[in-house]
């Protein structure tokens, strides 16, 4: 009895180990191939590698190199001459390699200046320069035929009628004044200038403007000028009535007539600050042998002042101030 029951028990606990062994081993079993690699087949296509497509540079590209490899410095320019008198000497740039600041020879350079004037509008024309040996490039004008406050503009050459190439060209620019003064100066001349009030009517008895101009013209060197008076005529705006009138009193003594108006464009007004005023002249000159007009401007001149009775004079003479140096530069 007692050896059945050991049997027993022993049977049992040898079917228990089996049990235990078989399970550890299937753990096993998975335990591995969760660690085995997983093969990914990939299929295989026809694709083709596109070479890379190489691009002209455009117009704009080559230029902006161009002018990355230059710099541009005036190194000098003539003073003002007179209209029909050559300038003293030329207009000078010298050119420089960036890179080393040395001269850079052979650099084609374009020079935008005046041509060309209709009062105060001028018409530039072009021409080309080429830098020497020491990088210097010197532009010589023509024998200007207008007196004219312009400028003159000299940059690398290029197709400035593309934008960006003009913006390039703008930026690497050097500009100098080219002022040609009035060969009128010494030939004599009549001034008639009326003067308007505030409410719009036209001040007969004298013309503080016209005396003003006469005094700032006069310190820019024009001489045998004076003031004459004939208001009904300047005031009616034709001009052949007023070369006509104007003709038999000035005789052979002038050369030219100015005659015109100032008005208010804005009457004396009080802001939070001061008292102010604009004034609007419009002044045209004629050439005294046949009544062709030979120039015309309108100037605007505005003036402030703690004071309400000193905003007018000082209105007055900045606008007789400008009027001068346009006429100075386009009589």
């Amino acid at each position: 009895m007692k050896v059945s029951k050991w049997l027993t028990l022993t049977t049992a606990a040898a079917s228990l180990f089996i049990i235990s062994c078989g399970t550890t081993q299937t753990a096993a079993k998975t335990e591995a191939s969760d660690k085995e690699p997983v093969q990914i087949e990939v299929e295989q296509t026809d694709l083709q590698t596109e070479e890379p497509v190489a691009t002209e540079p455009t117009a704009y590209d080559l230029y902006k190199s161009k002018i990355d490899g230059i710099s541009l410095r005036l190194a000098s320019a003539p003073k003002a001459t007179s209209k029909g008198k050559a300038f003293p000497s030329p207009f000078s740039v010298k050119v420089t390699k960036t890179v080393d600041g040395t001269p850079a020879e052979g650099v084609e350079l374009t020079v935008v200046y005046p041509i060309s004037k209709k009062d105060d509008e001028i018409h530039y024309g072009e021409t080309k320069i080429v830098s020497n040996g020491n990088g210097t490039a010197n532009f010589t004008p023509p024998v200007p035929q207008i007196s004219v406050n312009g400028s003159v503009t000299i940059f690398p050459s290029g197709d400035t009628s593309d934008e960006d190439i003009a913006n390039a060209a703008k930026l690497a620019s050097v500009t100098a004044a080219y002022q040609v003064r009035s060969n009128l100066m010494q030939s004599g001349g009549c001034l008639a200038i009326v003067d308007y009030a505030q409410n719009g009517t036209p001040i007969t008895n004298n013309s503080v403007s016209s005396s003003n101009l006469l005094t700032e013209l006069m310190k820019k060197g024009f001489v045998r000028v004076g003031n004459i008076d004939f208001t009904k005529e300047v005031v009616s705006g034709d001009k052949n009535r007023v070369y006509n009138t104007a003709k038999p009193m000035i005789g052979t003594s002038s050369s030219y007539l100015i005659f015109g108006t100032v008005k208010y464009e804005q009457v004396i007004t009080k802001t939070e600050t001061d008292y102010t005023c604009t004034l609007v002249g419009d002044i045209t000159c004629l050439n005294m042998k046949d009544g062709a007009v030979l120039y015309h401007t309108i100037k605007t001149a505005t003036a402030s002042d703690e004071k309400d009775w000193q905003v007018l004079p000082k209105a007055r003479e900045n606008l007789a101030k400008q009027l001068a140096d346009a006429i100075y530069f386009g009589l």
